[in-house]
């Protein structure tokens, strides 16, 4: 029972505004970490103490360039800003760059203008002595400096010797990877290493702050977004989103935030990939609860299988799930062997209710009235997977025809919403379901869990039901005669 629409019916499904593990560097969703906030008070500190270089450095996946953007949301607003994301240019074009940032040259004339270096560097002393009486300064943010040219360093070092009485005029933050700091190292930028006046670093996420992180971007992706003036409004939104979590919730288990805490490391990025992946994998299983193996299936999707499988609390759920499992086949094979006792009892005596009395015809016996025999039941079908997996249901065969004289049997509909290998997810459908006002149930057919809506006494009604499941997010159902 796959979506039709992936993305927009999983954030529908779960009441979300926006992709609450989206990748983007959206300073909305940004979690206040212990590593975070100490970089980010350390970065604000040291601009506005107008030191002259700062160095940011972080293995990849750890959030600094959200870092950055935060840090612009931030800054006084007497501050010249320029951001440059490619770390590739050259001396000229870098100070054009900049100039065109600043809004001292044009970008429509700013690859045409034929220069030198002297004239650009000028042009730049120029702008920032204008700095001075508005008591304004300027800040380049150098994003991957880690591939920064070393004759390009060297330029950065001469612009950061512009100031005041108050200190320099333009601040430099080189934000990069670790293997900055190495090339800050090489003998020929002794100079501009002399001119860092503050290392911070950025490390990953504990345990304990995964579970926290995880918690704080679902609960920003039920707020609705609002820059409204007037008062009250963001208060309202997040009311609202409040209402959202506690009428469509989605829960993370606390084996599923250890698998995931496990598997990335406290990286933000890769909590963000696995968690995004899970939430896929609970929507095609019409679940809002996320376990342990929801994650473990994302983390094969993703190809980071392997290091989930050593999860303990996983290996302790599994040997759990094999006890219980033994016990609950020698149940059900109690509970089968009555059942085939009961339906065979059942079947004789229908048998019995329908069949007329004999009576004298001249009818030849081949024309003798007979009994209709009744709808078969709807077969699951065949399908490979994970247990927990939704499988869809193949529609009944039609009823065979009812011969002359034989009592006629009122034919009724229901809706197979989805079936699975677990009890569990099940009864979890059947909750949801029920808590918006379905009539359903659970049944056991060879292995399956079925969840089931009805019966109604038309195929009209179960269509009017399934177009109503459909606007509820449950996709994928099937209309079949009714078992008898």
């Amino acid at each position: 029972m796959l979506p039709t629409s992936r993305g927009d019916g999983c954030e529908q499904f779960f009441g979300f505004h926006d992709p609450p593990f989206s990748l983007s560097a959206n300073p909305r969703f940004r979690f206040p970490s212990a590593a975070h906030e100490e970089a980010l008070s350390q970065v604000l500190y040291a601009l506005q103490r107008r030191e002259p270089v700062i160095v940011v450095t972080g293995d990849i996946g750890l959030g600094k360039t959200l870092l950055c953007r935060t840090v612009l949301e931030r800054l006084p607003r007497k501050t010249f800003l320029s951001v440059i994301d490619d770390p590739l240019l050259g001396p000229d074009d870098l100070l054009k760059r900049i100039l065109e940032n600043f809004g001292v040259i044009s970008a429509e004339h700013a690859g045409s203008v034929d220069v030198s270096r002297h004239e650009l560097a000028h042009a730049m002393n120029r702008f920032l002595a204008s700095l001075a009486p508005l008591a304004a300064h300027a800040v380049v943010i150098i994003d991957e400096a880690q591939h920064v040219r070393s004759d390009v360093l060297e330029q950065i070092r001469l612009l950061a010797n512009s100031g005041d009485d108050r200190g320099t005029l333009l601040q430099i933050v080189l934000v990069g990877q670790p293997t900055l700091l190495t090339l800050l190292a090489k003998p020929e930028l002794q100079q501009l290493r002399q001119r860092v006046t503050r290392f911070v670093s950025l490390s990953g996420l504990t345990d304990e702050e995964v579970k926290q992180y995880i918690a704080h971007r679902l609960a920003v992706a039920r707020e609705t977004e609002t820059d409204s003036p007037i008062p009250g409004a963001h208060d309202l939104a997040r009311a609202i989103a409040a209402w959202n979590e506690s009428s469509r919730p989605v829960t993370f288990t606390d084996e599923a935030i250890e698998a995931a805490a496990r598997v990335s490391h406290g990286v933000p990025r890769l909590v963000n990939v696995l968690c995004d992946r899970a939430l896929e994998v609970a929507f095609e299983q019409r679940s809002r609860t996320v376990d342990a193996p929801t994650v473990a299936a994302a983390a094969r999707l993703v190809q980071l299988g392997d290091a989930i499988s050593e999860t303990p609390s996983m290996v302790e759920e599994g040997r759990k799930v094999s006890r219980s499992g033994r016990y609950l086949a020698a149940v059900a094979a109690v509970i089968l062997a009555a059942a085939a006792v009961w339906t065979g009892i059942r079947a004789r005596d229908r048998v019995r209710v329908v069949e007329r009395p004999t009576v004298q015809s001249s009818t030849p016996p081949s024309q003798t009235s007979s009994v209709a025999a009744p709808a078969p039941v709807p077969e699951p079908a065949a399908v490979s997977g994970d247990p927990g997996t939704v499988s869809p249901v193949a529609g009944a065969a039609p009823s065979p025809p009812v011969a002359d004289g034989a009592v006629q049997i009122d034919q009724s509909f229901e809706i197979v919403v989805a079936s699975f290998r677990t009890d569990s997810k099940a009864a979890e459908v059947v909750g949801q379901l029920t808590d918006l006002g379905e009539s359903v149930h659970q049944r056991a057919i060879d292995g399956w869990q079925q969840v089931v809506a009805g019966p109604f006494r038309s195929r009209a009604a179960a269509e009017d039901t399934q177009r109503q499941l459909d606007r509820e997010g449950f996709t994928g159902t099937r209309i079949v005669r009714a078992a008898r």
